[in-house]
């Protein structure tokens, strides 16, 4: 039996990759080296069909391929640790210590991980904690810039959204620009907003009236790059980061039209820090969200936290990153992607319900004590949550998203089932959401969803506890705090189900009384099962009931 791979060796992490087949090189690409794949070759083994490389890694979490033959990139066989980014992914956390961290079904509750033992996630302010995040483009959300937002405030009251993400609003480097309007992450100014959105005074006005009306505003920072003719390449380069020909260019494949930020510079730090300061100083912004923060140096996350705090206490940092240690000094949320992969894992009956739990419970317990995580459907990397699940099975995975722990993100038109936002690239061209597609039903069912959460601390104060019922399909548990507590069951079956409860003191005494159902998305001539702790339960459909002590 072979080892767990990677591990610790004497200069650094130690991957290792058999093949039985013939291979001309095997690369290591991954976020300690920027994505690159024609680096950090792997050597021959003497003995066997095996090639090995030692890298000295960073701590923190990296994800990473193989390439092999320079072409097919693949997981790491040995690893059994895949991303929960969707992006498929091996992915493994170095510690302080040099030691690996593989993240397995044996982490709980019970048996916590390394990080969850030793680590403390900082302590985030409660506005943040009962957060429903909804993030957007201006141009592709309204055709009337900062104001057309202003006007739309009261959308986002009724659906009870109380935290607004702004995609980048500055102004798109021309070089290299892709489509008409460019990487919106291209960024030529950090000062500067694109006119063709508005003036500082329409910004100023939308954010006041957001604050009025109890909504907190968080802008998207793109942290490790600007455009390749931003401002300050001419009159800075020193700022920047230069290939082998001394020319500016980012370190990533595929992305020409950027320049990478010299991470070694101070000034350049000082720099970044000074124009974040500006737009919370100046606009009021409640927090920054930091794009591809996972190629970011630690102590510089930490500089900008304890700098910005000073200008606002409560300010929060979101970090485009699943790493644990961004908890620990400098972040208040990172993302979690698992609630997409695990549903669709569990309505393809790749896992079962227990299966969920424990996969559920090794992320919870491998991440710092009380860690906060931004968890998701869909992304600006990933395709439509109604195309990847359907229509209804998108509906039911709603459900499970905002009773779950975790603070719930969504993205522009996932709350009525709009379908043609490709990826972030669909903005680098004319785009607007197709509010044509506008599916009244969905958007009533996130609104109730969102509604309940931010009104009931069992479900970001709560305790969570789940309930195995008899079907593999169905998902139930409960949030509770203090004098209440809720049951959620959702049916990820495209068949209606008789489901009976393991837990009869807990799930029947809930649903013996009908009285209790608050919530249902299916048809109104429910059927009782043969005891309290059993019912029938639609396809696809959610069930919610609250019991008060």
């Amino acid at each position: 039996m072979l080892p767990d791979f990677p591990t610790k060796g004497s200069h650094g992490v130690r991957f290792v990759y058999y093949t039985d087949i013939e291979v001309d090189s095997v690369a290591l690409a991954g976020t300690f080296n920027n994505w690159n794949g024609d680096r950090n070759y792997m050597n021959k083994m003497e003995k066997g069909k095996g090639w090995e490389i030692e890298l000295a890694i960073p701590k923190g979490r990296h994800l990473y391929k193989y390439v092999v033959n320079g072409e097919v990139w693949i997981l790491d066989p040995l690893n059994p640790s895949v991303s929960e980014d969707g992006q498929n992914n091996s992915a493994i956390t170095v510690t302080e210590q040099g030691e690996v961290l593989i993240r397995t079904h044996e982490i709980s509750k019970e048996q916590p991980g390394y990080m969850h033992e030793n680590f403390m996630a900082i302590q985030s302010p409660e506005w943040i904690k009962k957060s429903v995040i909804y993030e957007l483009h201006i141009r592709a959300f309204t055709e009337n810039g900062f104001n057309g937002l202003t006007d739309k405030i009261d959308y986002f009251k009724k659906m009870g959204i109380n935290t607004l993400w702004l995609m980048p609003f500055n102004e798109v480097g021309f070089e290299g620009r892709l489509g008409k309007y460019g990487d919106p992450y291209a960024v030529k100014d950090f000062y500067s907003i694109n006119p063709s959105f508005g003036t500082k005074e329409d910004l100023l006005s939308f954010i006041r009236k957001a604050h009025e009306n109890g909504i907190k505003v968080i802008m998207d920072w793109v942290l490790n790059r600007a455009s390749v003719d931003h401002i300050m390449t001419r009159s800075h380069p020193e700022y920047f980061t230069r290939n082998e020909q001394d020319e500016i260019y980012y370190d990533v494949p595929n992305r020409a039209y950027f320049a990478g930020l010299e991470f070694s510079n101070r000034e350049m730090r000082k720099y970044v820090i000074e124009a974040m300061k500006y737009w919370i100083v100046e606009f009021d912004f409640d927090g920054i969200r930091l794009d591809d923060s996972d190629l970011t140096p630690f102590d510089f996350l930490s500089e900008i936290k304890h700098a910005l705090q000073e200008v606002k206490a409560d300010l929060i940092l979101i970090s485009q990153s699943y790493d644990e240690y961004h908890h620990i000094e400098s972040c208040d949320l990172t993302y979690d992607g698992s609630p997409r992969i695990l549903i669709r894992d569990m309505v393809d009956g790749t896992i079962t319900q227990s299966d969920f739990i424990t996969i559920y419970n090794s992320y919870k317990y491998s991440f710092p004590r009380n860690a906060l995580r931004m968890s998701w459907l869909e992304e600006k990397e990933t395709s439509r949550a109604c195309d990847y699940f359907g229509e209804k099975l998108a509906k039911a995975a709603a459900s499970i998203l905002l009773t779950l722990e975790g603070v719930p993100f969504i993205m522009m038109g996932q709350e009525f089932n709009e379908s043609t936002l490709e990826t972030w690239t669909s903005l680098f061209n004319e785009y607007k959401l197709n509010w044509d597609q506008f599916d009244r039903d969905m958007f009533e069912h996130y609104e109730f969803l969102i509604h309940l959460r931010t009104n009931n601390p069992a479900f970001w104060m709560g305790e969570l506890m789940f309930i195995r019922n008899s079907e593999e399909q169905v998902l139930s548990y409960m949030r509770q705090y203090e004098d209440s507590e809720y049951l959620i069951i959702v049916n990820l079956s495209k068949d209606a189900l008789f489901v009976q409860f393991d837990n009869d003191a807990l799930a029947g005494d809930v649903i013996k009384d009908s009285k209790n159902v608050i919530y249902r998305t299916g048809r109104d001539d429910r059927r009782s099962g043969k005891d309290s702790s059993s019912l029938w339960i639609d396809s696809y459909e959610t069930m919610i009931y609250i019991k008060y002590k």
